[in-house]
C-alpha cells in the first residue's frame, strides 16, 4: 500500500505524494473500526497482486456517504477501477440500505470523472477544497443499476 503513496501519478489529484511517517498514521487510521466507515484493497485476481484501495466514508461536510478510489498507474485503462467502484456502489445500496452516494474528484481529473459518470453518477455541484476545484458527483440508489 505504501507504493501507492508515495507514487506521483496516482497521488497527483489526491494532494501529493506522502512522507514514510505520514504513510504510518493513515495505515493505522484504516485499520480502526468506525461507524460508516470501509476499507477494501483491490487486488488481482490470478496472483493477488495489490492494485489499489477503495473506500466508503462519511463525506468531507458530514451529510452523505463517500465513495473514495486511487490504483496504481499500472492498472490504470484495465477496468478495475469501474469494477471496483460499481460494486462498493452495489454495496452501499444494498447491504448499507443508503439512498444517496457520492464521489469527489478534482475538476481537472478527467479519467475519474469520466469513471463516475459511466456509473451513473452525475456532477451535483463544484466546490473549492484542497487547494483545487473539486466536482462533486451523486448517484440515488432508485437509479443504479449494476453493470
Amino acid at each position: 500500500m505504501e507504493k501507492l503513496y508515495i507514487n506521483c501519478d496516482a497521488r497527483k489529484y489526491l494532494g501529493g505524494i506522502i512522507d514514510k511517517k505520514t504513510f504510518e498514521v493513515y495505515f493505522l487510521d484504516m485499520l480502526q473500526v468506525k461507524e460508516n466507515t470501509f476499507n477494501w484493497v483491490i487486488r488481482e485476481n490470478s496472483n493477488n497482486e495489490f492494485i489499489g484501495l477503495i473506500s466508503l466514508h462519511p463525506s468531507h461536510d458530514g451529510t452523505c456517504t463517500e465513495v473514495s478510489y486511487q490504483l496504481l498507474p499500472k492498472w490504470w485503462g484495465n477496468g478495475f477501477a469501474t469494477e471496483a467502484v460499481n460494486s462498493v456502489i452495489h454495496f452501499a445500496f444494498t447491504e448499507l440500505n443508503l439512498l444517496i452516494l457520492i464521489a469527489e474528484t478534482q475538476v481537472l481529473n478527467l479519467s475519474s470523472r469520466r469513471l463516475l459518470e459511466k456509473l451513473g453518477m452525475k456532477l451535483a455541484k463544484k466546490v473549492k477544497r484542497f487547494g483545487a476545484e473539486q466536482a462533486i458527483y451523486r448517484i440515488e440508489r432508485n437509479s443504479h443499476v449494476r453493470n
